[in-house]
């Protein structure tokens, strides 16, 4: 039984293709069973202005199948009769995915995979602490060395990259008690627990607060497998209901691929306990206040 990835598709042809054009270059994609589930226009509070987008993502969709198909252990594209919303239909995805395989891969349409990304999803998959029963799932983005709205200098990268070279960050994870919306893998009974939660009206949100109501936690990359790039494109969700200038930005300026060399184990990064991140922390400080001015 092949293992799944699961792309959530609407309207974006644009951020779809770079999508899928970095899983298929991702090491070890070729094994997996590949699904896409793009929603249905009609029914949509907006399907006049987004049909001919839509239309031209479905195009666009079954072009690149046309000539990637043979990557991948096989793909199956889906396309709703009706709108169902984006958590509706992240929901209606993944579990048609868990159907067929044991765990899944999922991302939006807009974000950007890592050549090792796959490979950061397996090793994090089989790690014991996601094998915990409290970890619901793993992250493929990075709460570090995200510089938000800034641009680091050039000074600033390479700081950033000799520290994270030095100390093997590429081979760290931390545990939060919330999940992204863009990109996370699960299992099928780990899903069972909260994804009729995440299929709810908010359901991003909604998991979250069971996270912290519940002690639950997720898995994450120290140095980001996965960039999402499209929280201000003028059809995504986010610019529907924030403007065009809302203040969500991420800014990932240091990702795996920018750096050398990976262990056999993953470890927890513990502030606390590890002499040896005393450089890391205070640079990250910095960080967070500059980002903050």
């Amino acid at each position: 039984m092949a293992n799944a990835i699961a792309i959530q598709a609407f309207n974006k042809a644009d951020s779809i293709l770079p999508t899928l054009d970095s899983i298929a270059r991702a090491r070890g994609s070729n094994s997996y069973d590949l699904f896409i589930l793009q929603d249905g226009c009609s029914g949509s509070n907006r399907t006049e202005k987004y049909r001919a987008a839509w239309a031209a993502t479905t195009q666009a969709i079954e072009l690149w199948i046309s000539v990637s198909r043979d990557h991948f252990a096989s793909v199956c594209f889906d396309r709703s009769d009706r709108n169902n919303g984006p958590y509706r239909t992240a929901e209606l995805l993944i579990t048609s995915a868990l159907e067929k395989s044991k765990s899944v891969i999922f991302s939006e349409d807009d974000v950007i995979f890592e050549c090792d990304a796959v490979e950061w999803f397996e090793r994090a998959l089989a790690h014991p602490m996601f094998l915990r029963p409290n970890v619901w799932a793993i992250a493929g983005e990075s709460k570090f060395f995200d510089s938000n709205r800034h641009v680091p200098s050039d000074a600033d990268v390479c700081r950033a990259l000799k520290v994270a070279q030095t100390r093997n960050l590429i081979d760290r994870f931390v545990c939060f008690d919330f999940l992204p919306s863009s990109c996370f893998a699960t299992t099928r009974d780990k899903w069972a627990e909260f994804g009729k939660t995440r299929g709810t009206t908010n359901g991003d949100r909604a998991v979250v607060e069971r996270c912290r109501g519940e002690a639950k936690l997720c898995f994450w990359p120290v140095v980001a497998r996965c960039r999402d790039i499209g929280m201000h494109h003028p059809l995504g969700y986010s610019v529907r209901w924030k403007g065009l200038h809302h203040k969500g930005f991420k800014n990932s300026y240091i990702v795996s691929g920018m750096l050398q060399g990976m262990s056999d184990e993953l470890s927890e990064l513990t502030f606390e306990k590890d002499a040896l991140l005393t450089e890391f922390n205070v640079f990250w400080e910095q960080l967070e206040s500059y980002k903050n001015c």
